[in-house]
Formats: structure tokens, sequence, C-alpha cells
């Protein structure tokens, strides 16, 4: 008899070619397609995996054929103490079988251009993380709509750094989403992942804000697992255990160091390394 298959959400700020600043972009387009074209990687088990990002003005649904999930037409977050209605289109990775979700708020994302964290004259954009974290609520959301819940929720970086918290702190108690297990991949170490606004009470958490607090060392509490993403330099490996916090947190709770894959060889061996590791959680 079949196992059931395990369901995964990718959330990520950048797939490729919709939005491209950094490897991210690539490694999102990748495992989504590899994970989706080998879903048994070897073995008894396969998955069904889901992939989502916000969808940033400047990206053309007409271009890119985006299109209306009837179920999601609406969906209804509680932000800053009241109600918002958000909704999510849907969209093919071109060339793929890869469905993604874009979230769509006119608010938080409609004017953001190409560079995604920076305004047009090259400041970093202060409230992104607020407006990410928003992206995740909604996501969570989502599951209520759709009657479907993952069993994996893998972030990356400091975007979707606040996605198990909201998970631990304000679903928690309910029997579909307190089994949720949930992955970070950490792709680059760099000072976006300190945040200068407190939008916490905006989402209802108990997090205690400091001026520039590193979110991504703060997530790792909450993570089931943390996995550094590097090439053969270990740059963002060493970054990590330059950093006082970081690397005591990398050290505490549960991490690991992984390979970007570069071929296709490496990728399936990379996947089966993730298998592996997901059977562990």
């Amino acid at each position: 008899m079949n196992k059931p298959k395990t369901k995964i959400l990718f959330l990520t700020s950048e797939i490729s070619p919709f939005s491209e600043t950094y490897q991210l972009s690539e490694f999102s387009k990748k495992f989504s397609s590899f994970v989706n074209d080998n879903e048994g990687l070897g073995s008894e088990q396969s998955f069904e995996i889901r992939i989502s990002q916000p969808k940033y003005g400047y990206i053309s649904e007409r271009k890119y054929i985006l299109r209306e999930v009837i179920r999601l037409k609406e969906v209804p977050i509680l932000f800053d103490k009241k109600e918002k209605i958000v909704s999510i289109k849907s969209a093919f990775i071109p060339n793929s079988r890869v469905q993604v979700y874009f979230l769509i708020d006119k608010k938080s994302f409609s004017d953001i251009n190409p560079l995604i964290y920076k305004s047009k004259n090259g400041q970093f954009i202060k409230n992104s993380f607020e407006n990410y974290s928003l992206f995740c609520l909604s996501l969570l959301e989502s599951f209520k709509k759709l009657f479907w819940y993952p069993d994996i929720i893998i972030c990356n970086d400091w975007q979707t750094a606040i996605l198990p918290i909201l998970l631990k702190q304000n679903y928690g108690d309910n029997e579909k989403y307190k089994n949720i297990k949930t992955i970070n991949f950490i792709h680059s170490v760099n000072s976006n992942r300190k945040i200068a606004l407190d939008c916490f009470d905006k989402f209802n958490l108990d997090i205690k804000f400091k001026k520039n607090m590193d979110i991504l060392a703060e997530s790792m509490k909450f993570f089931d697992l943390n996995v550094v993403l590097d090439f053969k330099d270990k740059k963002n490996f060493n970054k990590i255990k330059n950093d006082k916090v970081l690397s005591s947190n990398y050290k505490k709770y549960k991490s690991k160091l992984l390979k970007y894959p570069e071929d296709k060889e490496a990728w399936m061996e990379f996947l089966n390394k993730f298998e592996s590791l997901i059977n562990k959680l």
C-alpha cells in the first residue's frame, strides 16, 4: 500500500523568472521543480509541493497568465487588530508543472520594483519584514480556504522567518496546524536580517522587540530545522560562526550545513539528504 504523499509548502520572496535578486530565486525554482518531477526521490516516500511568493507590482499577470483561484479570491486575515482581505492567484513556473501561488496585497507589494528589497534610490525598504510577515500570515490562513494543510513548511532567509513564530503562538492549539514542521533554508547572512521597526503586536505575537534585533537568529529557536546553504567557500557558515548570537543558536538548535547543488546529479544527492533530514523531524 502506497504511503500518503508528504505535503510541502515552500514560501519564498522570489522565484526565477518572476523575480531575481540573488541565489534564492534560482534555488526556489529548481528545488520545487526537482521535488515535483522526482516525487519519490528513489524511495517509497513521495511529495506534493506548492510554492508561493508575493505578487510584486512589476510582475505581468498577462505575460505569466495569472489566474484567479475561486476559493482564494478573498482571504480574511487579522492584521493590526482589524480584518484585512487579501487574495491569491496562481500560475506556473514557465516550462514546468510547478504551480505558484501569488499573494496579492496592493498596499504591501504593488509598489515594489525589481530590486524587491530596496527602493529605486537604493535604500532598503524599512517595513519589508512586516510586509513579508503579512505574506506568511496570509498563506497560513489560506489553508482554511483550500482545505489543504501541509506536513512541512519550508521558509527562506529572514523574509519568512516569522512563520514558525506565528505557527507556534497563534495556531498551536489548532489540531490541523499543531503538527506542521518548519524548516528554514538560509541563503544569505546580511544586515537585512536586522529589523528596525516593531511589528510584532500587529500579528498578536509575544515577542520582545529590540531595535535592530536579528530576526534570523531569533527564529532559529522556533524552526524545527535550520539549513545553512553554502558554496565551496562556506561564506554563509563563516559569517554565522563569526557572529556570537547566530553561532550560539546554530549550535543550540537543530541545524545543518548543506552545499548548494550545481548540476542534476548534485541535485538528486541534495534531495536525498533533504529527505533523510525531514524523516528525522
